[in-house]
Protein backbone atom coordinates (compact mmCIF):
# COMPACT_ATOMS: atom_id res chain seq x y z
CA UNK A 1 0.00 0.00 0.00
CA UNK A 2 0.86 3.24 -0.89
CA UNK A 3 1.88 5.67 2.27
CA UNK A 4 0.58 9.16 0.69
CA UNK A 5 -1.23 10.47 -1.90
CA UNK A 6 0.32 9.10 -4.94
CA UNK A 7 -1.00 5.20 -5.40
CA UNK A 8 0.91 2.66 -6.80
CA UNK A 9 0.65 1.90 -10.39
CA UNK A 10 0.87 5.43 -12.12
CA UNK A 11 3.81 5.38 -13.60
CA UNK A 12 6.34 7.20 -12.45
CA UNK A 13 4.17 9.52 -11.20
CA UNK A 14 5.00 8.48 -7.34
CA UNK A 15 8.78 8.08 -7.68
CA UNK A 16 8.77 12.09 -9.18
CA UNK A 17 6.02 13.35 -6.60
CA UNK A 18 8.57 11.80 -3.99
CA UNK A 19 11.53 13.58 -5.68
CA UNK A 20 9.19 17.19 -5.69
CA UNK A 21 9.20 16.94 -9.32
CA UNK A 22 5.62 17.91 -9.54
CA UNK A 23 5.50 18.97 -12.92
CA UNK A 24 7.08 16.14 -14.51
CA UNK A 25 4.82 14.04 -12.32
CA UNK A 26 2.11 16.26 -13.77
CA UNK A 27 2.94 15.52 -17.23
CA UNK A 28 3.00 11.48 -16.23
CA UNK A 29 -0.42 11.87 -14.83
CA UNK A 30 -2.03 13.12 -17.98
CA UNK A 31 -1.16 10.13 -19.73
CA UNK A 32 -2.62 7.82 -16.90
CA UNK A 33 -5.96 10.18 -16.99
CA UNK A 34 -6.28 9.48 -20.70
CA UNK A 35 -5.77 5.32 -20.24
CA UNK A 36 -7.79 5.76 -16.61
CA UNK A 37 -10.36 8.41 -17.01
CA UNK A 38 -12.72 7.46 -14.29
CA UNK A 39 -9.71 6.18 -11.77
CA UNK A 40 -9.99 8.61 -8.77
CA UNK A 41 -6.42 8.07 -7.72
CA UNK A 42 -5.74 9.56 -10.89
CA UNK A 43 -7.52 12.70 -10.01
CA UNK A 44 -6.08 12.62 -6.20
CA UNK A 45 -2.62 12.28 -7.60
CA UNK A 46 -3.13 15.43 -9.71
CA UNK A 47 -4.41 17.30 -6.93
CA UNK A 48 -1.43 16.37 -4.78
CA UNK A 49 1.26 17.56 -7.85
CA UNK A 50 -1.11 20.97 -8.61
CA UNK A 51 -1.63 21.86 -4.92
CA UNK A 52 2.23 21.92 -4.64
CA UNK A 53 3.14 23.83 -7.62
CA UNK A 54 1.86 26.86 -6.29
CA UNK A 55 -1.32 28.99 -5.23
CA UNK A 56 -1.90 29.93 -8.37
CA UNK A 57 -2.84 25.98 -9.10
CA UNK A 58 -5.29 25.98 -6.15
CA UNK A 59 -8.25 26.16 -8.26
CA UNK A 60 -7.02 23.24 -10.37
CA UNK A 61 -6.01 21.54 -7.71
CA UNK A 62 -9.45 21.85 -6.13
CA UNK A 63 -11.11 20.62 -8.88
CA UNK A 64 -9.10 17.86 -8.92
CA UNK A 65 -9.45 16.77 -5.90
CA UNK A 66 -13.60 17.02 -6.11
CA UNK A 67 -13.74 14.92 -9.32
CA UNK A 68 -11.83 12.15 -6.97
CA UNK A 69 -14.53 12.39 -4.63
CA UNK A 70 -17.24 12.06 -6.74
CA UNK A 71 -15.80 9.08 -8.34
CA UNK A 72 -14.58 7.73 -5.39
CA UNK A 73 -16.38 9.48 -2.18
CA UNK A 74 -14.34 7.08 0.30
CA UNK A 75 -11.19 8.36 -1.30
CA UNK A 76 -9.56 9.65 2.33
CA UNK A 77 -6.59 11.24 0.57
CA UNK A 78 -8.04 13.37 -1.52
CA UNK A 79 -10.48 14.43 1.22
CA UNK A 80 -7.79 15.64 2.72
CA UNK A 81 -6.16 17.09 -0.22
CA UNK A 82 -9.26 19.13 -0.72
CA UNK A 83 -9.47 20.33 2.85
CA UNK A 84 -5.80 21.55 2.61
CA UNK A 85 -6.46 23.43 -0.69
CA UNK A 86 -9.96 24.81 0.78
CA UNK A 87 -7.71 26.28 3.85
CA UNK A 88 -5.39 28.12 1.73
CA UNK A 89 -7.98 29.56 -0.51
CA UNK A 90 -9.73 30.80 2.66
CA UNK A 91 -12.43 28.36 2.84
CA UNK A 92 -11.37 27.48 6.78
CA UNK A 93 -15.20 26.24 7.89
CA UNK A 94 -15.59 23.71 5.36
CA UNK A 95 -11.80 22.77 5.72
CA UNK A 96 -12.43 22.21 9.29
CA UNK A 97 -15.34 19.93 8.14
CA UNK A 98 -13.55 17.92 5.56
CA UNK A 99 -11.05 17.50 8.69
CA UNK A 100 -13.47 15.94 11.50
CA UNK A 101 -14.82 13.75 8.28
CA UNK A 102 -11.29 12.16 8.03
CA UNK A 103 -10.68 11.92 11.35
CA UNK A 104 -14.33 10.17 12.16
CA UNK A 105 -14.09 8.01 9.17
CA UNK A 106 -10.19 7.10 9.26
CA UNK A 107 -10.47 5.71 12.58
CA UNK A 108 -12.92 2.99 11.53
CA UNK A 109 -10.34 2.17 8.92
CA UNK A 110 -7.14 1.73 10.47
CA UNK A 111 -6.98 -1.93 10.32
CA UNK A 112 -7.79 -1.99 6.78
CA UNK A 113 -5.67 1.09 5.71
CA UNK A 114 -2.38 1.80 7.64
CA UNK A 115 -1.85 5.16 5.93
CA UNK A 116 -4.59 6.72 7.73
CA UNK A 117 -3.13 7.04 10.63
CA UNK A 118 -1.25 10.15 9.00
CA UNK A 119 -4.10 11.43 7.54
CA UNK A 120 -5.85 11.47 10.82
CA UNK A 121 -2.97 12.92 13.08
CA UNK A 122 -2.76 15.82 10.46
CA UNK A 123 -6.55 16.26 10.67
CA UNK A 124 -6.43 16.57 14.00
CA UNK A 125 -3.63 18.82 13.84
CA UNK A 126 -5.00 21.37 11.37
CA UNK A 127 -8.17 21.14 13.84
CA UNK A 128 -5.97 22.45 16.87
CA UNK A 129 -6.11 19.37 18.47
CA UNK A 130 -2.40 19.02 19.20
CA UNK A 131 -2.03 16.63 22.01
CA UNK A 132 -4.36 13.93 19.87
CA UNK A 133 -2.53 14.68 17.31
CA UNK A 134 0.67 14.13 18.70
CA UNK A 135 -0.73 10.56 20.07
CA UNK A 136 -2.03 9.33 16.92
CA UNK A 137 1.16 10.17 15.02
CA UNK A 138 3.59 8.98 17.80
CA UNK A 139 1.44 5.54 17.25
CA UNK A 140 1.87 5.62 13.55
CA UNK A 141 6.00 5.86 14.27
CA UNK A 142 5.76 3.08 16.30
CA UNK A 143 4.05 0.80 13.70
CA UNK A 144 6.60 2.02 11.15
CA UNK A 145 9.58 4.07 12.07
CA UNK A 146 10.66 4.78 8.88
CA UNK A 147 7.39 6.69 8.01
CA UNK A 148 9.53 9.70 7.10
CA UNK A 149 6.35 12.20 6.52
CA UNK A 150 4.97 11.42 9.80
CA UNK A 151 7.90 12.09 11.93
CA UNK A 152 8.04 15.37 10.28
CA UNK A 153 3.88 15.78 10.99
CA UNK A 154 4.72 14.71 14.39
CA UNK A 155 7.43 17.58 14.91
CA UNK A 156 5.12 20.05 13.42
CA UNK A 157 2.21 18.66 16.01
CA UNK A 158 4.78 18.79 18.85
CA UNK A 159 6.06 22.43 18.09
CA UNK A 160 2.81 23.80 18.28
CA UNK A 161 1.31 22.01 21.23
CA UNK A 162 4.74 23.83 23.01
CA UNK A 163 7.29 21.08 23.47
CA UNK A 164 9.48 22.74 21.09
CA UNK A 165 12.23 21.12 22.34
CA UNK A 166 11.61 17.76 21.42
CA UNK A 167 10.22 19.42 17.91
CA UNK A 168 13.30 19.85 17.25
CA UNK A 169 14.68 16.51 17.82
CA UNK A 170 12.25 14.91 15.63
CA UNK A 171 12.77 16.94 12.63
CA UNK A 172 16.79 16.45 13.19
CA UNK A 173 15.34 12.92 12.93
CA UNK A 174 13.66 13.18 9.85
CA UNK A 175 16.40 14.90 8.12
CA UNK A 176 18.85 12.11 9.29
CA UNK A 177 16.49 9.87 7.96
CA UNK A 178 15.49 11.65 4.75
CA UNK A 179 19.43 12.12 3.87
CA UNK A 180 19.88 7.91 4.37
CA UNK A 181 16.74 7.75 2.05
CA UNK A 182 18.74 9.57 -0.91
CA UNK A 183 18.64 12.73 -2.62
CA UNK A 184 15.32 12.51 -4.74
CA UNK A 185 13.72 11.39 -2.05
CA UNK A 186 14.95 13.88 0.30
CA UNK A 187 13.98 16.70 -2.01
CA UNK A 188 10.51 15.83 -2.07
CA UNK A 189 9.91 15.05 1.66
CA UNK A 190 12.01 17.97 3.07
CA UNK A 191 9.96 20.53 0.60
CA UNK A 192 6.58 19.51 1.72
CA UNK A 193 7.84 19.24 5.84
CA UNK A 194 9.45 23.38 4.75
CA UNK A 195 6.21 24.50 3.26
CA UNK A 196 3.94 22.74 5.99
CA UNK A 197 6.28 24.30 9.12
CA UNK A 198 6.23 28.19 7.18
CA UNK A 199 2.35 27.75 6.58
CA UNK A 200 1.89 27.39 10.23
CA UNK A 201 4.65 29.50 11.42
CA UNK A 202 2.26 32.10 9.30
CA UNK A 203 -0.60 31.29 10.83
CA UNK A 204 0.97 31.50 14.58
CA UNK A 205 3.65 34.64 14.36
CA UNK A 206 4.12 34.10 18.62
CA UNK A 207 5.85 30.83 17.63
CA UNK A 208 7.59 31.78 14.89
CA UNK A 209 9.88 33.86 16.85
CA UNK A 210 10.68 31.24 18.98
CA UNK A 211 14.47 29.92 19.12
CA UNK A 212 13.35 26.03 18.24
CA UNK A 213 10.98 27.14 14.73
CA UNK A 214 13.75 29.46 13.62
CA UNK A 215 16.30 26.63 14.55
CA UNK A 216 13.82 23.63 12.28
CA UNK A 217 13.11 26.28 9.33
CA UNK A 218 17.25 26.96 8.97
CA UNK A 219 17.63 23.37 8.73
CA UNK A 220 15.14 22.33 6.58
CA UNK A 221 16.38 25.03 4.43
CA UNK A 222 19.72 24.32 4.33
CA UNK A 223 19.28 20.37 3.76
CA UNK A 224 16.89 21.03 1.25
CA UNK A 225 19.26 23.75 -0.54
CA UNK A 226 22.29 21.28 -0.13
CA UNK A 227 20.45 18.85 -1.82
CA UNK A 228 19.13 20.61 -5.18
CA UNK A 229 22.89 22.28 -5.09
CA UNK A 230 24.27 18.06 -5.18
CA UNK A 231 22.49 17.46 -8.39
Amino acid sequence: MAKGPVAHGLGRAEALSDAGDYAAALEELDAAFDAEPQNAAVFTARGWALENLGPERLGEARLAYEAALRLDPSAMWAKEGLSNVLRRMGHRREADRLCEEVVDEGRRRYDAEEDLWELVGWCELRLGRYQDAVATLREALRRDGRWIAVRFDLALALLCAGERSRAFLEYSRGVHQAVNGGVDRLRGCLRVALDDLEESLAERPALATTHEAIAARDLLRSTLRAAYQAG
